[in-house]
């Protein structure tokens, strides 16, 4: 994978769904990185190259995808980059966010990922 790829970060406390998008966005060509809570998110966010798509469960443990989604609404630099919720109970979403039910339905998500990684590169 070369250095400039895009860059997913996949929010997600569940192993298999980890295992799953990392194992997708990788065949793409992209770099994805995973956090495991809301908190993690922030950090990883705070100290690393911002990504071209974050994608954000909404219940984990410890601090939630909601808290993630105010904070990148909140920060200037990172605003403007696309963000989904991945989630089962997609009713908990807050408006304006592209939500992907899981079961994942991924070709639809990878599209959301590659739309959102075009639109970044511009």
């Amino acid at each position: 994978m070369l250095e400039n790829s895009p860059r997913v970060l996949v929010v997600e406390d569940d192993p298999d769904i980890q295992t799953t998008l990392t194992a997708l966005f990788a065949r793409e060509g992209h770099h994805v990185d995973v956090v495991h809570n809301g908190a993690e998110a922030i950090t990883y966010l705070d100290e690393h190259e911002h990504p071209s798509v974050v994608l954000v469960d909404l219940l984990m443990p410890g601090m939630i995808g909601q808290s993630v989604l105010e904070y990148l609404h909140t920060e200037p630099q990172l605003a403007s980059i696309p963000v989904a919720i991945v989630s089962a109970s997609p009713q908990l979403a807050p408006e304006g966010y592209k939500v992907f039910r899981k079961p994942l339905d991924v070709n639809a998500l990878l599209e959301f990922v590659r739309e959102g990684v075009t639109r970044g590169a511009k």
